[in-house]
C-alpha cells in the first residue's frame, strides 16, 4: 500500500466519521435541551430561529481558516485527520505547525512527494496527544499568568499588548527562520504573506473595512497560496 492509499484509507475515514457523527451528536442533544428550555421560559418560536440562525452566521466567520488548513493539509496528511483535527478542538494554525515540525523531525519535508508513512505517524501524535499535553499544562501555569498580566494591565494596559505581540512575533520568527532555509520561494511568499497581513490590518482601521480584520487569516491563507503558484515557475 503505497502512502496516499494509507493516508486516505477506508478504515480511518470510517473511523474519524464515527468521531464526528458522535460529536455532532452530542452538539444536537444540546441545542435539543436548550430549544426545549427556551421554550419552557417563554421565548417565542420566532426569536429562537432568529437566534440559530445569528449562531451559524458568527460561527462561518473563524470556519473559513480551518476549511482552508484542511484543504492545504489534505494532500500531505489525507482528508481524514486534518478534517478530525479542525472539526473538534483543533487549531488550524497549531495544527499545521505541529505537523510540520513533526514532519522535520522525522527528516522529510512537509510535501507530498517526501512524507512517510513514519513522518505521517510522527504527525498524527503531535497534532492529537501532544497538543493535548497543554492543556493540564494551562492549568497549571494560567493563573500566575493572569496574575503577572493583571500586575502590568493596573501599572500600564500597553504592557498587555506588548507581551502578547512578542510572543506571538517569536513564534512567528522561528517558524519563518526555519521555512525560509528551504529557499527563495518559501522566504518569497513568507515576506509576501506579512505585507499581506500588514496591509489588511491597515485597511481594517477604516470603519467601512472593519470586516478585514475578522478576514486577514483566511485572506493571507489565500495570498499566500496563490503568490506561491505564481511565482514558483519564474524561481524554480
Amino acid at each position: 500500500m503505497d502512502y496516499q492509499s494509507l493516508i486516505n484509507s477506508s478504515a480511518l475515514t470510517i473511523f474519524v466519521a464515527v468521531v464526528l457523527l458522535l460529536v455532532t451528536t452530542v452538539c444536537v442533544i444540546y441545542l435539543r435541551n436548550g430549544w426545549n428550555e427556551a421554550k419552557r421560559l417563554g421565548v417565542t418560536t420566532a426569536e429562537m430561529k432568529k437566534i440559530v440562525l445569528n449562531c451559524i452566521g458568527i460561527s462561518l466567520v473563524p470556519s473559513i481558516p480551518i476549511v482552508l488548513s484542511v484543504i492545504v493539509m489534505a494532500p500531505v496528511l489525507g482528508v481524514a485527520l486534518p478534517w478530525l483535527r479542525t472539526s473538534v478542538i483543533g487549531s488550524a494554525n497549531n495544527e499545521l505547525i505541529s505537523a510540520t515540525m513533526a514532519a522535520s523531525a522525522t527528516g522529510v519535508e512537509f510535501t507530498t512527494t517526501d512524507m512517510t508513512p513514519q513522518a505521517w505517524i510522527n504527525a498524527a501524535w503531535a497534532m492529537t496527544l501532544g497538543c493535548s499535553v497543554a492543556l493540564p499544562i494551562v492549568l497549571v501555569v494560567l493563573k500566575p499568568v493572569c496574575k503577572t498580566y493583571d500586575v502590568f494591565r493596573k501599572k500600564d494596559s500597553r504592557w498587555i499588548s506588548i507581551f502578547s505581540l512578542c510572543a506571538l512575533v517569536t513564534v512567528i520568527a522561528a517558524f519563518s527562520i526555519n521555512s525560509g532555509k528551504k529557499g527563495i520561494i518559501p522566504s518569497a511568499v513568507i515576506i509576501g504573506c506579512f505585507i499581506f497581513s500588514y496591509l489588511c490590518n491597515l485597511a481594517a482601521k477604516n470603519p467601512k473595512l472593519k470586516w478585514l480584520k475578522d478576514y486577514a487569516f483566511p485572506l493571507t491563507i489565500l495570498f499566500g497560496l496563490v503568490l506561491s503558484m505564481i511565482i514558483t515557475p519564474f524561481l524554480s
